[in-house]
């Protein structure tokens, strides 16, 4: 329309899209790592399967072969399966936004998005980055000397420091595990929160608009009341030289008690909401009931005990 259009964070309307935005980020980077972490599971599970079938498998150099496709079918399955939630959460929620609570809530979403996405994706990047270097730095022996004082018994018969049987490495190879999907998964994908949040915000524009003239579905529910011109206001009305007589207020309508009670009643469903995935999403998957078995020791290569050993199908060798 050409009109010039300013935000105004304290309004109610507009913090509480603020607040919301700013939580998303979050949100959206805790389901993509457990995704991470159900789609590794999953692969876990398979190769264990596949080892327990067939002992020969862990023979180098053994003419049986494992079944590649099956575990290349569990990655791209779980790429698309686990995408679907996150997918629906970033397209869904400045649409809801937008038809429920109007134009003002959506300002406020994007830009609470925007500011808490950047510093988690920078966050993201660069602590993964770190933990998967450090796993790197102590591999690679750099840190033997130290380990050989904590830990002396990772130091074997001839003086070298067994660096993977230290407690060092291990932690290391934890803070690695959560540092490659923060650093490969998380953080790259914030950037694709905030640009297609932006775009679905403009595409649904003409809809926001047409819904109450912008005011969302609770439009008609929110009082209107005079607002007090702030300083900077009254400030520009001495400098216009405004009559000392007339009264300092300008006559824009602002949210009022119903609008904040909508706001409030929309963040405890949104919350209700939330709490009910995460439960949801908390119970066993059927990939883990299947798992029990996991309890129990991987197999261990021990090429004089199963070299000779043919292919039993799910038997277990007797050596482990």
């Amino acid at each position: 329309t050409g009109a010039k259009v300013t935000v105004d964070l304290l309004d109610p309307l507009t913090f509480a899209g603020l607040l919301v935005g700013s939580m998303l980020p979050y949100w959206f980077s805790a389901m993509t790592m457990k995704s991470v972490g159900k789609a590794a599971n999953e692969m876990v599970i398979e190769i264990k399967r596949q080892f327990d079938a067939n002992p020969n498998l862990l023979i180098p150099n053994h003419p049986d072969r494992p079944d590649y496709d099956r575990c290349i079918k569990i990655s791209t399955d779980a790429s698309l399966r686990e995408m679907i939630a996150p997918g629906a959460l970033v397209m869904f929620a400045p649409i809801v936004a937008g038809v429920v609570f109007g134009t003002k809530s959506v300002t406020g979403l994007l830009a609470g998005g925007i500011a808490s996405g950047v510093q988690m994706a920078v966050s993201a990047s660069n602590t993964g980055g770190a933990w998967d270097n450090a796993k790197k730095y102590i591999s690679k022996g750099a840190m033997d000397e130290l380990i050989g004082q904590l830990e002396p018994e990772t130091v074997d018969g001839t003086g070298k420091v067994q660096t993977k049987k230290s407690q060092i490495f291990k932690a290391a190879v934890t803070g690695d595990t959560v540092g490659d999907p923060l650093k490969d998964t998380s953080g790259p994908a914030l950037n694709i929160l905030m640009k297609l949040m932006a775009i679905i915000s403009v595409v649904f524009a003409e809809l926001f608009m047409a819904v109450n003239q912008g005011g969302g579905l609770i439009g008609p529910y929110v009082a209107a009341a005079p607002k007090v011109a702030t300083a900077a206001e009254l400030l520009l009305m001495n400098t216009v030289a405004m009559p000392a007589a007339a009264p300092a207020v300008v006559g824009s309508a602002v949210a009022g008690p119903t609008t904040i009670f909508a706001v409030f009643v929309g963040g405890a469903l949104l919350g209700m909401g939330a709490l009910a995935a995460g439960q949801r999403a908390a119970k066993p998957s059927a990939s883990t009931i299947k798992s029990v078995s996991l309890t129990e020791p991987l197999l261990v290569a021990r090429a004089a005990g199963i070299e000779s050993t043919p292919f039993q199908g799910a038997a277990r060798p007797a050596a482990c």
